[in-house]
């Protein structure tokens, strides 16, 4: 077992870096993403007395890394912009939303006496909530607010990894069922197979490392968290009610709105700073290897089967509520899909799936309703959580 900080540190580079190639080279990494070759590979380092289950440079990483990954990854959340150019996507995607709580809410009143959740129940219904509308981000925001036991918190990263990966492939095939085709209007699927498959949307950008844009990025990024920081010590010394409290005071929640406002009056400067994607992702992932290492196999192995049928009941409410509200609001299928996309896997992932699927006009709304995922994420969890544990004390 290594305990010497620096090698953490590298062990810790290396696997994150690791995954990122693993994922862009091989078909069987590809498969399981950056995110879960993470998780796993610090799940199996630390199993293997290889990485310690504590350590100086997780601390690091859950103090500092973590939290100044979240302005890197929303400097383009220009809120305007993501109202003006989503259109009604941006609107029905509250339904998607609003299907992640109805399903994470009654998740937790069926599974609530299951041994697994213990104490953890209304915390594990905040993180639910949160995957699903925005991605992994605010899993483990909602995790460090409600304070959740790695072995859980470890068991519903690894879950929700293997349940993601079924649910892109799952939504990736409705839009050729039969069924939908023929109930629900699909413009973007025709033009695209009117036009072809030939030209492929390129979603990638020229990013351009330079000492000044780098010295951009972390000035904005720990400006941010400093002025969070600030904020959330002033929240502390009021005499709030516990859930404006605990909205105050959750870090992820607050450097997430001043990173929106500044995005928002700030847009052509943020837009001008470069790899704050890129970056932000690298950091998420080390993250997520921490959240691993922290992780006990066992635990996993039992938590997360029961844990995988959470996430496919919830998953299946978001997919059944989305398509049914989708057809009374007449909503285009790809726009419904893309919303469902969006909810539980974030930006990312709806990028790469309308971009596979050619329909090149949905791209840019795609990627800001995910974004906007990831913007209300925490307070959807937050409240969810609170709401829950509310009405488990007044119905048992």
């Amino acid at each position: 077992m290594i305990q010497n900080t620096l090698l953490v540190f590298t062990i810790l580079i290396v696997l994150t870096t690791f995954a990122l190639y693993a994922e862009r080279m091989w078909k069987w990494a590809s498969f399981f993403s950056s995110l879960g070759i993470c998780t796993l590979g610090a799940v199996l380092l630390t199993t293997c007395k290889i990485l310690p289950t504590a350590s100086a440079a997780y601390d690091v990483v859950y103090d500092y890394v973590m939290p100044l990954a979240i302005p890197m990854l929303l400097l383009n959340s220009n809120i305007k912009r993501i109202i003006k150019e989503s259109g009604r996507m941006l609107i029905f995607f509250h339904v998607s939303c609003a299907a992640a709580v109805i399903g994470s809410l009654a998740a937790g009143f069926i599974f609530r006496n299951h041994p697994m959740l213990a104490n953890d129940i209304a915390g594990f219904v905040a993180m639910e909530v949160g995957v699903c509308t925005g991605g992994v981000v605010n899993q483990m925001a909602m995790a460090n607010t409600f304070h959740v036991s790695e072995s859980l918190t470890g068991a519903a990263a690894v879950s929700g990894n293997i349940v993601a990966v079924i649910f892109l492939v799952v939504v990736g095939m409705l839009p050729s069922l039969p069924f939908l085709k023929k109930h629900f209007t699909h413009p973007h699927m025709d033009e695209a197979e009117a036009q072809g498959m030939s030209e492929i949307v390129d979603t990638t950008k020229d990013i351009r490392f330079t000492a000044i844009g780098f010295g951009k990025l972390f000035g904005v990024a720990f400006g941010v968290y400093g002025l969070a920081a600030i904020f959330m010590d002033f929240v502390g010394s009021l005499d709030l009610p516990a859930v404006l409290m605990q909205l105050g005071t959750n870090m992820y929640l607050i450097i997430t709105v001043i990173t929106v406002v500044i995005a928002t009056v700030f847009p052509k400067q943020c837009e001008k700073i470069p790899a704050g994607d890129e970056i932000g992702t690298f950091f998420l992932l080390v993250f997520m290897a921490v959240i691993g290492a922290g992780a006990n196999l066992l635990d996993i192995l039992k938590a997360a089967p029961f844990a995988m049928i959470i996430e496919i009941l919830i998953v299946a409410t978001i997919v059944v509520l989305s398509l049914l509200v989708g057809k009374l609001a007449q909503i285009d299928l790809e726009e419904i899909l893309i919303c469902c996309n969006a909810s539980y896997g974030g930006p990312n992932t709806a990028v790469a799936y309308v971009a596979g699927k050619g329909w090149r006009r949905l791209v840019i709304p795609g990627l800001l309703v995910g974004i906007y995922g990831l913007i209300i994420g925490n307070v959807l969890g937050i409240l969810a959580g609170n709401i829950f544990g509310t009405l488990l004390g007044i119905f048992g």
